[in-house]
């Protein structure tokens, strides 16, 4: 297992041009409704991967929108006789023209990222999720 060295550059064109040194593909690795993470990874000359990254702070305006389109979705499948649930934070698509078409959108994409990340583990499969909750991150209440 070869190390890994992580660097954060300064603008998306300085990881851009890294990427394409490297014939790296650039990727979103986090994305909150404030800012957008992304990054490439390559393997370097002395056998360690480099991986560099890039977050763009969005501009206030866009960023407060983002903030009322962020949804936490809760998703529950059952899982040999006991009921699994499933988190997750989605921002919908900032084109949706009401808060229901929004988070109708926040629904799939959630239930999406659940199968991808936890089919392996639980079985969980878009077709077998259904929603218990659906609530604008500004309101939710752990």
């Amino acid at each position: 297992m070869s190390a890994m060295t992580l660097r954060y550059v300064d603008s998306r064109t300085a990881l851009d041009k890294w990427a394409r040194a490297h014939r790296a593909r650039v990727r979103v690795v986090d994305e909150t409704w404030e800012s957008i993470t992304y990054a490439a990874d390559a393997l370097g000359r002395d056998g360690t991967r480099e991986e560099y990254r890039y977050r763009l702070h969005l501009p206030v305006p866009l960023a407060l929108r983002r903030r009322e389109r962020t949804f936490v979705v809760g998703l529950s499948h059952m899982v040999d006789g006991a009921e699994c649930v499933h988190v997750r934070p989605v921002i919908a698509g900032l084109s949706a023209a009401t808060e229901a078409e929004a988070a109708r959108q926040a629904v799939m994409v959630a239930a999406a990222t659940v199968e991808l990340q936890r089919r392996c583990t639980c079985g969980a499969r878009v077709d077998a999720l259904s929603a218990y909750t659906v609530q604008p991150a500004a309101l939710w209440d752990s």
